[in-house]
Formats: C-alpha cells, sequence, structure tokens
C-alpha cells in the first residue's frame, strides 16, 4: 500500500507517493522547541554565560548541547569548570562535566514537560491519515521516556507502528541513524519513506538516511535541507494512491 501525499505549497498543490511516514517529534508533533530553548536560555543565565545563537541549539540531544555548553564554559573560565578541575584529572574533565551537564538538562526537561506541551496543528489529523494507509514512525534526538510521555498524553501513541529515540542508535542527529533505524522498523526503504522534520539537523539525518524530506517551520529564515517546504502540517493531507507519478525521484537535486 502507498500513500499519495499531497502538499498546499505556496506556487501549487505537490504530489508524491510513500510506502511510509518517519516524523520528528520535538517542534513538528508538539510544541515542546519552545520548552528546550527556554530551559537552556535559563542554563546559560544562571551561569552568567552568553551564546550567540542559542537557535543552534534546536533538535540536537541534551548530550551534544552539554558538549557545546562544556565548551562555553571552558572558554569562559567558569567558577565551575575550575571547581571540577581541581578533583578530576585533566583527561577525563571535560567528558566528566558533559555528563552532569547533560543529566541535569534530561531532569529539567523532563519536568518542565510534565506540565503539558500543546500538539501541533495538523499534526493529529496527519498522522490519522497517514497510519490508516501507511506506516507510520517518530524519529527523535529526544530520550524515550520524553517521547512517550507526550505521544501518550496527547493519546497519538496508538497511530504509531514505531518509535525510534536516539538511545535506539549510535549517533543521533545530523546523523541518518535515527531515519535508517525507523524505516527499518516499519519495514520500508528509506527512499520510498517521506520524512517531516522542522529542524536543520533533522533535515541533515532525513536527507543523509535517503529520505523524500518535507520541511515544516514557520520561521522563513530556518536553515531546512529539505525537498518541500511548507510551514504548517496542515498544508499537509494523505489519501490512499492512485495513478500519480512519484515526484521526489525528480526534484531531488
Amino acid at each position: 500500500m502507498r500513500a499519495e501525499i499531497t502538499l498546499t505549497t505556496p506556487d501549487r498543490p505537490v504530489k508524491f507517493l510513500a510506502e511510509g511516514a518517519v516524523f520528528d517529534c520535538d517542534g513538528l508533533l508538539f510544541d515542546s522547541e519552545s520548552v528546550w530553548l527556554d530551559m537552556i536560555s535559563d542554563w546559560l543565565a544562571e551561569h552568567a554565560l552568553e551564546f550567540p545563537d542559542i537557535n543552534q541549539l534546536i533538535g540536537v540531544d541534551a548530550t551534544t548541547a552539554a558538549r557545546i555548553l562544556v565548551d562555553q564554559l571552558q572558554a569562559a573560565q567558569h567558577p565551575r569548570f575550575s571547581a571540577l578541575r581541581s578533583r578530576t584529572p585533566s583527561p577525563t574533565l571535560r567528558n566528566a562535566l558533559r555528563i552532569e551537564i547533560t543529566d541535569e538538562l534530561d531532569a529539567d526537561y523532563s519536568a518542565r514537560l510534565s506540565s503539558g506541551v500543546p500538539v501541533m496543528p495538523g499534526a493529529a489529523d496527519l498522522l490519522k491519515q497517514l497510519s490508516s494507509i501507511i506506516p507510520v514512525a517518530v524519529a527523535s534526538n529526544g530520550r524515550r521516556t520524553d517521547v512517550m510521555a507526550m505521544l501518550r498524553s496527547a493519546d497519538l501513541d496508538h497511530l504509531l507502528h514505531s518509535v525510534c529515540t536516539v538511545e535506539d542508535v549510535a549517533e543521533g542527529k545530523p546523523a541518518p541513524d535515527l531515519y535508517v533505524r525507523a524505516a527499518a522498523l516499519i519495514g520500508v526503504a528509506p527512499k520510498d519513506c517521506a520524512a517531516f522534520e522542522d529542524s536543520r539537523v533533522g533535515t541533515q539525518a532525513a536527507r543523509a538516511a535517503g529520505t523524500t524530506v518535507v520541511g515544516v517551520n514557520a520561521d522563513h529564515n530556518a536553515a531546512l535541507v529539505c525537498d518541500y517546504r511548507l510551514t504548517s502540517l496542515r498544508h499537509v493531507s494523505a489519501t490512499p494512491a492512485g495513478n500519480v507519478a512519484r515526484l521526489a525521484a525528480n526534484t531531488r537535486s
């Protein structure tokens, strides 16, 4: 079975076929990206640090964010870095601090999500449409605990054939591992999957995996690597496939 996916782009409607669909979670299905950025902003303020472009941390996992924050602490010769250096051997200093900050970020993010996160417009309807036709998966840089909590709270978990999170792969996005793994779990080749992403690192991962990438972000300045671009999932619909040519192969550069 294949789905005919229709995108209402600013220029004209576009249709293509897919045998499977893979969705990002944070910022695409749920308005959780703002929760993440607020948390990072609070962490930076608490440590009296400035970060030139906090949007660079959109879509990354907590481990990657922690590695970047360790760089900021070291560059500023922050007391926290100096204090740890006094009791930790130099070769393991950065790794020890990265693990410490990763744990902090994970715990804080989970606590903030527990108060509830809104579902993004169009997400629930599109998942219902697609899941009735083809297998659908989630591929997230988040932790399984957080991802499943959001999906269950919105009663969307039953629409998914599989959920793949950063704990399931060797490398998170922008590496292709999550999309390759998610496609394998639903039994569809990546080239036959439609991938929906809202971030630069996410679209890079989906493109590297060989999927047809639909970038979804209301911010026109967001740098996405995609075959098609939309401002909202409300502009996507799906029906059982008819006789339509697969356009993705002709449009990919």
